[in-house]
């Protein structure tokens, strides 16, 4: 008879393997299980066993049911450790085992629910061979190949390293996912470019599909994953090895369980959702810096920017828009004063082109340009990004660009005076707000999918209506955007979404 310690994601399917094999197979777990083979006396169990395979979680509960069947133990009998633990745990079953005269494998696995439902895991083994070759054909139920790695704790070793190579790759994939999505490549092109790349691996091919459906059933749960990447880390300090990515990785997934320990592990990518406490929270980036400094400075900058800089004072700080003649965005700026000094700041990829604008119109006025960009201390506190796109507020460069019209993000009211003198481009702006008409409108969006990218178009019964420009994640409100709706359709509050790289439908988007 066969015992079957542990029934979780691996184990009861492992355990229904050998059954339909015909094995004469008992199982128990720590919580009962109802199932017609499992028994509730473990040591009884153990003692009529020939073979006892484990399935447990960890070091911890393989420790503690080992020492309540020890006793149950001797020449007769073969202990098979599936579980994925740590060496030292391996090597305190080995020695154990050799004290009772029973037999030891050290055989951890690779594979996920599906693989074991189809009997297709794959062990690593270490200890004796003759004793693997005694006991391969009750293996080849539950797996399709078998590992020889010499002795313990070989396998256990290896099961460990490769589980962190894993858990890295999809922690380095769900990155590689969102940083593309927000630069306008749809996550499904990305796939079918990287199959043809030689970071391809397959774990991607099973983990994007699920990702796409915002799908986190547990193949391998977020709790595992975070247990065996902290053994990695126990194993990289006992030889003495820097393993920095080690600790970044089980950071994610140690955030990922805090969450919700049963998630499948690639819910790491959820740390690109913000939560409510998050999004309390402001960031800096870094920003041009140029003072405009003079007796006419304030003159001069009030004919440039559509904003009155007199409003920056006592420490506020104003935004403004540099136009062309024709009322289009050429610059989005902040302003505030220093002393006698007016600050302008903007992109900081910007910061030349922002310079030789303002510098083309200096003629006569008695004003001096100083670029500070990089000045260490030239950053700028804007809004969590989550926060932004539940706001509705636009920014450089997704909503914010060159050739949009002012009016069209809506930044009339925080960036526009209508009182102060003339600037360039004002007479545009004042014919558009005596019409009160514009060709498209920043709008609030939700969507029915995750990672849907910047630039996919908004559809209308097939006709375009509008584009996103920027997403993001909230635990709470799901995935959300900004983007432009075309006027013709300022009526319509649900769309599709078509991808920017394909134009197939890849989801919904609806106002909010």
């Amino acid at each position: 008879m066969t015992l079957l310690l542990g029934l979780g994601i691996i184990g009861s399917r492992s355990a229904d393997q050998l059954i339909a094999a015909g094995y004469s197979i008992e199982t128990w777990n720590r919580t009962k299980k109802d199932r017609p083979e499992s028994t509730t006396d473990l040591a009884e169990a153990a003692s009529r066993a020939e073979v006892i395979l484990c399935y447990l979680r960890d070091d911890q509960a393989v420790r503690e049911v080992f020492s309540q069947i020890r006793d149950q133990l001797n020449e007769g009998k073969t202990f098979i450790n599936h579980a994925t633990i740590d060496p030292e745990t391996t090597m305190w079953l080995d020695q154990r085992c050799r004290a009772t005269g029973a037999k030891f494998l050290d055989a951890p696995f690779t594979g996920s629910r599906d693989a074991a439902a189809s009997g297709n895991l794959v062990y690593y083994v270490a200890g004796d061979r003759d004793l693997l070759e005694e006991h391969r054909s009750l293996l080849d139920v539950t797996s399709r190949e078998t590992i020889y790695l010499g002795q313990p704790p070989a396998a256990t070793v290896v099961k460990i390293t490769t589980n962190l190579a894993t858990a890295s790759a999809v922690q380095a994939l769900t990155e590689a996912l969102e940083i593309s999505r927000r630069y306008g490549v749809d996550p499904r092109a990305w796939h079918e470019a990287a199959k043809l790349n030689g970071c391809y691996a397959p774990v991607m091919g099973m983990k994007i599909p699920s990702l796409l459906e915002n799908d986190f059933t547990p193949h391998f749960s977020t709790e595992n994953m975070a247990k065996d990447t902290n053994y990695a880390i126990q194993l990289a300090d006992s030889t003495g090895i820097t393993a920095d990515l080690n600790h970044l990785t089980w950071a994610r997934l140690f955030e990922a369980e805090m969450r919700d320990a049963s998630e499948d592990f690639s819910a790491t990518v959820r740390q690109h959702q913000s939560t409510d406490l998050e999004l309390e929270e402001d960031v800096e980036i870094s920003c041009s810096r140029i003072r405009v400094r003079g007796p006419d400075a304030e003159r001069y900058l009030n004919g440039q920017v559509t904003n009155d800089v007199r409003l920056a004072e006592d420490g506020r700080v104003i935004d403004a828009c540099i136009l062309d003649a024709k009322g289009k965005l050429q610059f989005y700026i902040h302003i505030h004063r220093e002393e006698e000094d007016f600050i302008v700041q903007g992109p900081i990829n910007l910061a030349r082109e922002i310079h030789t604008r303002l510098d083309k119109y200096i003629i006569a006025d008695d004003v001096q340009l100083i670029d500070e960009s990089q000045d260490e201390t030239a950053y700028l506190s804007v809004i969590n990004e989550t926060q932004r796109i539940i706001d509705g507020i636009p920014r450089w460069p997704n909503e914010l660009f060159a050739g949009i019209l002012p009016l069209e993000a809506g930044v009339e009211e925080r960036s526009i005076s209508y009182t102060k003198g003339c600037y360039t481009g004002q007479e545009v702006i004042s014919r558009m707000k005596r019409a009160g008409k514009t060709n498209r409108h920043l709008v609030k969006l939700a969507l029915d999918k995750p990672l849907i990218p910047t630039k996919a178009k908004l559809l209308l019964e097939s006709e375009e209506a509008g584009f996103i420009t920027s997403v993001a994640s909230h635990v709470r409100m799901g995935d959300l955007a900004l983007g432009y709706r075309y006027r013709k359709f300022s009526e319509a509050d649900e769309f599709d979404i078509a991808s920017p790289s394909s134009g197939d439908i890849i989801g919904r988007a609806y106002t909010r």
